[in-house]
């Protein structure tokens, strides 16, 4: 696949041009000096305006791409990477990229879905299925495009899915809630499938190659995650979903949160640990316990109604 051409054909839509403007900025951000944008190479320097990044995307992504491949991997691309100035004793030998595979990075950053410090994407899914889950994220006013606001509408994806209020959006906790979102636009894709099964046709089909992709991108120590189990974890956890069209799996992994003062960093973090097995295919029983544990401790002892577990049986009955 030719992701240059892909993400240059993307960012000839002037909205998702105006959408992608805050990752290029967090991308840039560590390279900002003296009111500009600055990209050096051995042999050549990239100076760009902040008004001028909209109009220079591809020449940003172009010079980004020349510069890896003169002089290697760097975060600016591959958001993990500590460069060879920062750690000369970590490479053992020169490795060069390859130019297709830094596209494939800067295609799925900037095609992502943002929000604050985390961009989110689907790898290894068709392209037509790619843009139609946007169409939906559009349609159901899960995106916000202004000016200064572009990103996820993460409140009115919240309270669609009933997420207690206030909850910290740590980024497999953010991951989670967009699977969740994913799941929901797939079932409906699927009985798009069988319909054009029994008419003899066919149309694009999710695949056990499909990884959802997290980027994390601080000013410092970015990261990113793919999470290769995509297809395997929507079809098990996500076959049953609540009469307010909410999937049983998420009223049980949000039912653990406490939004007590006392509780709620606890609560989260353990939240999150937990969700980035989860979004591995696997179960964590030592995380999974001690949500309990800290869910009853709470309950236990606080004064009023008693809230418990969502769907436990439903979940139990899966492991």
């Amino acid at each position: 696949m030719n992701y240059k051409e892909f993400l240059f054909g993307f960012l000839k839509d002037k909205m998702k041009r105006e959408y992608c403007l805050p990752i290029v900025r967090k991308l840039l951000q560590a390279n900002f000096r003296k009111g500009k944008y600055i990209i050096k190479t051995s042999d050549r320097k990239l100076e760009i305006l902040p008004e001028e990044i909209e109009e220079k995307i591809e020449e940003i992504c172009e010079f980004i791409v020349e510069k890896a491949l003169k002089e290697g991997y760097s975060a600016l691309i591959v958001p993990f990477i500590v460069s060879k100035e920062q750690a000369p004793n970590f490479y053992i030998t020169e490795e060069k990229p390859r130019e297709e595979e830094l596209w494939w990075w800067l295609y799925h950053l900037l095609t992502g879905i943002h929000y604050r410090d985390f961009a989110v994407n689907l790898a290894n899914i068709p392209k037509e299925i790619n843009e139609e889950f946007r169409k939906y994220l559009i349609n159901e006013n899960f995106l916000i495009f202004e000016a200064e606001k572009s990103g996820l509408n993460i409140n009115e994806m919240l309270s669609r899915l009933e997420v207690p209020k206030g909850i910290p959006l740590k980024e497999f906790i953010l991951g989670f809630i967009f699977v969740s979102y994913f799941a929901k636009f797939w079932r409906n894709w699927k009985e798009k499938e069988n319909i054009a099964g029994t008419m003899g046709k066919e149309i694009p089909r999710i695949t056990d190659e499909a990884s959802l992709v997290i980027f994390v991108l601080p000013r410092q120590k970015k990261r990113i995650y793919v999470l290769p189990k995509l297809r395997k974890i929507i079809s098990y956890w996500y076959s049953d979903f609540s009469e307010k069209d909410i999937p049983q799996i998420s009223k049980f992994i949000f039912s653990f949160y406490i939004a007590d003062k006392n509780y709620k960093k606890e609560s989260a973090g353990l939240l999150n640990k937990f969700l980035y097995s989860f979004l591995q295919e696997y179960i964590n029983g030592e995380l999974l316990e001690k949500s309990i544990e800290l869910k009853t401790s709470y309950e236990l002892k606080k004064k009023g109604r008693i809230y418990g577990i969502s769907n436990a049986k439903q979940f139990f009955s899966k492991l």
